[in-house]
């Protein structure tokens, strides 16, 4: 029964086939649909879960918020300017306690200011004047911090600035203080 086919229409119509494919069809069919449900469901729930998480970091921070403002404790008035710096009763302005304006701060500034301006008195004129001018910068941004914090208390950034400025100024009059002390 081996004859050869030369043209189309001598194949044989209808050729039943060695085994029944439906049910291999049906099963392939099936499967990827159970899959893409699966899979469609993970999605959604993965599409979700950046705002989920969104939510959630913005539920934190308003709890720490809350627990901060019930935590933080009384603003203190402070000095503002140097040369009030000795007269407590005069600021004009609200930070926390913890921003190294105490006392015992006060007490050693003061004792720093009237130490520098001795020494200015000895230097140069040209000198006296550079050091006087970067001197009344760092003050007049510590009494710009001090106004800001006199608005917003709780601002843990300016509080922050505050304190370095506090500390910038205090290295920038002993500087200034022991310019002249390796000579000697």
């Amino acid at each position: 029964m081996n004859r050869r086919v030369t043209r189309i229409d001598e194949l044989a119509r209808d050729i039943p086939p060695p085994r029944d494919l439906w049910p291999a069809i049906q099963q392939a069919i099936a499967a990827p649909a159970v899959e893409a449900t699966s899979a469609t469901n993970t999605r959604r729930r993965a599409a979700w879960m950046p705002a989920i998480g969104l939510a959630a970091g913005v539920a934190l921070v308003a709890v720490g918020v809350l627990i901060g403002r019930n935590i933080a404790p009384e603003a203190v008035p402070v000095a503002s300017t140097l040369q009030s710096s000795s007269n407590p009763e005069s600021g004009s302005s609200s930070i926390r306690p913890a921003a190294l304006r105490d006392a015992e701060y006060r007490k050693q500034r003061d004792q720093l200011i009237v130490e520098v301006q001795d020494r200015l008195q000895a230097m140069p004129e040209a000198e006296r004047a550079k050091v006087a001018a970067s001197l009344k910068t760092l003050q007049r941004s510590i009494q710009e911090i001090e106004a800001a914090l006199g608005r917003d208390p709780a601002n843990a950034l300016l509080q922050e600035l505050l304190v370095s400025s506090c500390q910038e100024e205090m290295r920038a009059l002993t500087a200034v203080r022991d310019a002249g002390r390796q000579e000697i």
